[in-house]
């Protein structure tokens, strides 16, 4: 899957660099963690499609470190792996149990692993559980996460809905419409970050709609700073593009014609 992020959380520096070298000619984004420290900071930042990790780490153990992220809303629904020189059936039951999705054994074989790799990802897409270009919970899953939030009262429901999204790929295309999107779930992400809790949610009911799942005191203040942040940047997206009015652009295509677009915005929904 082109443009999937991979979280690599290995203390071997040979192995983790001939993971990310190997897995990035495949089209994948590889980020490499050395410790658990490391890769609670990588999934800060931004959300992997997928984590590979080793049992032995420096600072914790892959289980410890799995067991935490399946108990955050926010990465409990990334694939994980577990790539370790352990085999024991013993081993591998510990990991399933934690909701590991493979279990490799080490030494393993480069083609293999990218078969497995490439299998969890895509049936996280396939089982509607994340989105293809953001790694976001998606489907059913954020439908899920909305409903136990409406339902425990506690909680404030944040929907965020992207508008021109269809002019936008039509005239830049849908590598550039999916780069957008990445965008808008990096920067929801980090501002979840700062001014949310480790146990906010983060996700998509469908490809141009967001939810943010918080606490209701922090809830307008989410709200508002996201919907800014990104209206603020909407036109840093066009290339050359020379705003008139409020909300639109004129740009140029290759042939010289010259278009008037609706700027890409962000709308927030009153708070649920």
């Amino acid at each position: 899957m082109s443009h999937a992020r991979l979280m690599i959380v290995e203390d071997n520096e040979e192995v983790a660099q001939m993971l990310v070298l190997f897995l990035g000619s495949r089209g994948y984004k590889v980020a490499a963690a050395p410790d658990g420290a490391a890769a609670r900071q990588v999934v800060r930042e931004a959300l992997p499609h997928l984590i590979l990790m080793d049992v032995g780490l420096p600072d914790t153990d892959g289980y410890e470190l799995l067991r935490e992220f399946r108990q955050s809303l926010r990465t409990r629904y990334i694939p994980a792996i577990f790539l370790t020189q352990r085999n024991k059936k013993s081993d591998r039951l510990i990991g399933l149990e934690l909701g590991a999705d493979d279990f490799i054994t080490k030494p393993f074989d480069l083609e293999e692993l990218f078969l497995r790799v490439q299998n969890a990802v895509q049936r996280a897409t396939r089982e509607n559980l994340s989105d293809p270009h953001t790694g976001l919970p998606t489907g059913r899953v954020a439908r899920e996460e909305m409903a136990a939030a409406k339902a425990q009262g506690d909680r404030a429901v944040v929907e965020f809905r992207l508008r021109h999204m269809s002019d936008f790929r039509d005239f830049y295309g849908g590598l550039a419409g999916a780069d957008l999107l990445r965008y808008a779930a990096l920067m929801m992400n980090r501002t979840l970050n700062s001014l949310g809790a480790a146990d906010d949610f983060l996700g998509q009911l469908d490809e141009n709609t967001f939810i943010v799942i918080t606490a209701p005191e922090q809830a307008d203040l989410i709200r508002r700073t996201i919907v800014e942040r990104f209206n603020a940047d909407a036109v840093q997206h066009y290339n050359l593009g020379e705003v008139v009015g409020a909300d639109k652009i004129k740009v140029r295509a290759p042939s010289g014609t010259e278009y008037l677009l609706p700027l890409v915005r962000l709308d927030a929904l009153p708070l649920k």
